[in-house]
């Protein structure tokens, strides 16, 4: 069987290349891919992608596309392999195109009543803000990934600083910006593995917190651009974290219905809030989950993290989530 990694490698360090696959991640798949016993193949997701997938027919594509450009860049690998009748994993062209959009998602998930923070989208510099919005509120770009755009001085607290903020972002962005209450509270990531079949249902992987109290005062309570790529540190990491047993059952409840409400198949991971009232808030959803794991430079997307901390390796991970992809589509 000859399983297809389609994904975009990364060239430079700049921040919209932040979510593509360093040449280390590619071959880290590839060794998983082979260990499994499956042929492996790799397909730049850039122009050439669709002939390429049209030319090799692999038997199954392992998505972690990002896509080069438009707002709905990560759809058009799943387009592409419905199109041409090429199994795929991950999220399909409707869920893609929604999760990668920040204001939908949230409007989706507060109509099956999952509470996110209140929010509005500005388009222009003078767009007004809702005045029912309470300060601090943060802003952030609606459809980039990786905390794209967003650090400490992303959290405005008055209308002259959202002004500057947004007059900054929508320069440099192009898109509209998302303008939410910041909730102030403790950070989580939650990942799931496989799907809703017959009796099973995806499984949750241990849970991820972020321990702001190892922070540089510059960073704040913020995961953002900085804290994930200049800061970065696994010692920062609490995997799996320290939860009530209700506070547990909430996020898996949680996280469980989200994937299902939005449709994503066979991995992801959802992020999450926690303020002093005890109140949880879904922030966002991945379902195209970065998946870097170099221990000899401490670099570590949180998804991999997640099941090294379980007790699981690299091999497993990549062998699971094809596992729950082949066994979506019936192939044995």
């Amino acid at each position: 069987m000859r399983i297809a990694f389609c994904c975009n490698t990364r060239h430079d360090k700049g921040e919209f290349q932040v979510e593509y696959e360093p040449e280390h991640t590619i071959e880290l798949v590839r060794h998983a891919i082979e260990a499994a016993g499956w042929e492996y193949l790799q397909i730049e997701a850039d122009e050439t992608c669709f002939e390429t997938l049209r030319r090799e027919r692999p038997d199954l594509v392992l998505n972690r596309a990002e896509g080069i450009r438009g707002e709905s860049r990560e759809s058009h690998v799943p387009a592409f392999c419905e199109m041409l009748g090429i199994p795929y994993t991950g999220a399909g062209i409707m869920a893609t195109a929604i999760c990668l959009d920040k204001p939908t998602t949230k409007k989706v998930l507060e109509w099956h009543g999952i509470k996110t923070a209140p929010f509005t989208v500005l388009f222009e510099e003078g767009d007004p803000v809702d005045p029912k919005l309470r300060y601090p509120l943060i802003l952030k770009p609606s459809h980039e990934g990786s905390s794209m755009g967003i650090n400490i001085d992303n959290v405005v607290h008055d209308e002259e600083q959202l002004r500057s903020k947004l007059s900054e972002m929508l320069g440099v962005y192009k898109q509209g910006i998302l303008a939410e209450e910041f909730i102030d509270g403790r950070e989580f990531s939650v990942g799931i593995v496989g799907n809703f079949i017959g009796d099973e249902k995806p499984r949750i992987l241990p849970i991820f917190e972020m321990d702001f109290s190892k922070f540089a005062p510059e960073l704040g309570t913020v995961l953002g651009q900085k804290a994930k790529t200049i800061y970065d540190s696994s010692a920062n990491y609490v995997c799996p974290a320290k939860l009530t047993a209700k506070l547990r059952r909430e996020m898996e409840e949680t996280t469980l219905k989200a994937v299902k409400v939005l449709q994503c198949h066979d991995w992801g991971r959802l992020d999450y809030r926690y303020n002093s009232r005890g109140e949880l808030y879904f922030l966002e959803i991945n379902p195209l989950p970065g998946i870097d794991a170099d221990p000899s430079v401490d670099d570590f997307s949180f998804y991999p993290f997640m099941w090294l901390r379980g007790g699981w390796s690299f091999d497993d991970m990549i062998r699971e989530v094809v596992g729950a992809g082949l066994k979506r589509y019936g192939i044995e």
